[in-house]
Formats: structure tokens, C-alpha cells, sequence
């Protein structure tokens, strides 16, 4: 059985395309199952009946940014972006944290105020305050995430890169 070798000829068209199919799928499970947690979220189901989307969005996640820094991909990513882009990968790091933690207390804001509230002022009041809340402790917690995250991915990369160049 040769499950796992590598066959010698291979047409980088088929190759590309084939990855190109894979991450269109990796894609659509991962937007499937966040769907999937909202909706449970909202209907207010139980946390463990939601423990495998969240676990399939957190493993696949983690396999994907975990293996494109081993391989020195990530390195590469960041430096193509900085030459092409206007701001820079560690900025744009930052942003995308301050949008997870607007999005986490727009979501967590408007849930609250969905589910618990009674009247239109209960309503609102619940929304201002929960949301007011994760505000303060989501968007620094995610910012600073991201930034120390990319930082040590990127230093990995460029480790593993050099290896790679060496090795080669």
C-alpha cells in the first residue's frame, strides 16, 4: 500500500487547482459551522451541543496556522503582503483583532437584549451594557492576541525558512 508516497510527476495545474478545491471546502465547513453556533447560540441551546463546531473551527484553525508557520509559509505571506499592501501585516493584525472583538460584543450584545430582555428599554439597556462590557474586555484582549501571535508565527517562520534554505 503507498498511501502517503509521493508520486514522481505531477502537473502543477492539477496540483494547484486540487488546493484550490481544498481550501474552497476548508472554507465552507468553517463558515457552516459558524452558522451552525450562532443559530444554537441564539434558539439557546446547550454548550455541548455545540462543542463540535466549535471544535471543528478551532482545530482547523490551529492546523492550518500551525503548519504554514513549519513550513516558512507564513514568513513569506507576511513579506508579500508588506511589499503589495499599504499598511502593514502587524497592523492589519491589529485591526482584525479590533474587529473579532466588535463583532464577539455586537453578537454578545444583541443576544442579550434578544433573549433576556422584556420591554424596549429593558431591551436596549441590556444591549448597551453587555455590549459597553465586552467592548472594554474583547477588543484589547484580541489586539493584543493577534499582535503577539503574528509576532512569535513570524519569528517561527523565518526560522523554519532558513532551515529549510539550508537544509536545501
Amino acid at each position: 500500500m503507498k498511501w502517503f508516497k509521493k508520486s514522481g510527476n505531477q502537473d502543477e495545474r492539477i496540483v494547484h487547482l486540487k488546493n484550490k478545491v481544498y481550501k474552497e471546502a476548508y472554507m465552507l465547513i468553517m463558515c457552516i459551522c459558524g452558522i451552525s453556533l450562532i443559530i444554537k447560540s441564539f434558539l439557546n441551546w446547550e454548550s455541548s451541543s455545540m462543542l463540535t463546531e466549535l471544535i471543528v473551527l478551532l482545530s482547523g484553525s490551529i492546523y492550518s496556522g500551525v503548519r504554514s508557520v513549519m513550513l516558512g509559509i507564513y514568513s513569506d505571506e507576511v513579506e508579500v503582503h508588506d511589499q503589495t499592501s499599504k499598511i502593514s501585516y502587524n497592523l492589519r493584525s491589529v485591526i482584525t483583532g479590533l474587529i473579532i472583538g466588535l463583532s464577539i460584543a455586537l453578537f454578545m450584545g444583541i443576544r442579550s437584549s434578544v433573549l433576556f430582555a422584556e420591554t424596549t428599554s429593558e431591551k436596549w439597556w441590556f444591549f448597551f451594557l453587555v455590549f459597553i462590557t465586552a467592548l472594554l474586555l474583547y477588543i484589547p484582549f484580541f489586539a493584543g492576541f493577534n499582535v503577539i501571535v503574528h509576532h512569535f508565527a513570524n519569528k517561527a517562520s523565518q526560522k523554519a525558512a532558513r532551515k529549510d534554505q539550508w537544509d536545501s
